[in-house]
C-alpha cells in the first residue's frame, strides 16, 4: 500500500504496511473470521455493476491469499 491514509497502525501508532486500516487497527484485526469480513464486503461492495454473489465469489478467492488468512 502506498497511501499512508489507508495503512493500518500498531498500538504505538507505527505503520503496519501489511494491512489496511479497515482490517487491522490499533494492533489487532477488526474481523475475527473470513466469513465476517466477507459479509462486510458483500454489504459494502455490492452495487449495480457487481451483485452480492459476484462480490462474495471474488473475495472468497482473494482473501485466502492475504497474509492474515494463511
Amino acid at each position: 500500500m502506498e497511501d499512508d491514509t489507508v495503512i493500518s497502525r500498531e498500538k504505538d501508532h507505527s505503520f503496519n504496511e501489511d494491512y489496511c486500516k479497515w482490517c487491522y487497527a490499533d494492533g489487532q484485526f477488526v474481523y475475527q473470521s473470513m466469513n465476517e469480513l466477507l459479509d462486510f464486503l458483500v454489504d459494502h461492495m455490492s452495487n449495480n455493476q457487481f451483485t452480492p454473489e459476484q462480490v462474495r465469489a471474488y473475495f472468497s478467492e482473494q482473501l485466502p491469499k492475504l497474509k492474515h488468512w494463511n
